[in-house]
């Protein structure tokens, strides 16, 4: 597996950072306009940490997703080794040693996709909640120093 960030991914990731770009900016133009005579910025900054526990929430549901899709692939692999096995093509005692290595090959392929999923997202997941608590607790400081 290429442990290039998927263009999948990546697209997901710079959706989720420039949505958080927009919530921080929202923030900053309605803290400048005053509107309501609220502090909007530092507000933004806890809606960057609710996309960033959403962000995680999809982690969940992608790893489920993947272990599917490759629990399937496996099976595929299975039924033809099977069909091979019943057809005569090959001895029953070659069928123990593929069904070995489908199964070699699909826990070192799921470790690796989940392995890279886990590592893409998480850094997204990370960079957004730094960044918004980062804001959100110190976001009337920094507009001083804007």
């Amino acid at each position: 597996m290429s442990k290039n960030i998927s263009p999948k991914t990546r697209f997901s990731n710079t959706t989720y950072w420039l949505v958080a770009l927009a919530f921080f900016y929202t923030g900053f133009h309605l803290t400048e306009i005053g509107y309501m005579n609220v502090e909007w910025f530092t507000r933004s900054g806890c809606m960057v940490i609710v996309l960033g526990v959403w962000a995680s929430l999809g982690v969940v549901f992608k790893e489920k997703v993947l272990v599917q899709k490759i629990s399937w692939k496996r099976n595929q692999a299975f039924a033809k080794s099977k069909f091979r096995i019943l057809k005569g093509k090959n001895h029953p005692s070659l069928g123990e040693t593929e069904i070995s290595e489908i199964n070699s090959n699909h826990d070192k392929e799921l470790a690796e996709h989940l392995q890279h999923l886990r590592m893409s997202i998480g850094a997204l997941e990370v960079s957004l909640l730094i960044s918004g608590t980062l804001v959100w607790g110190f976001g009337d400081i920094l507009l001083k120093f804007i």
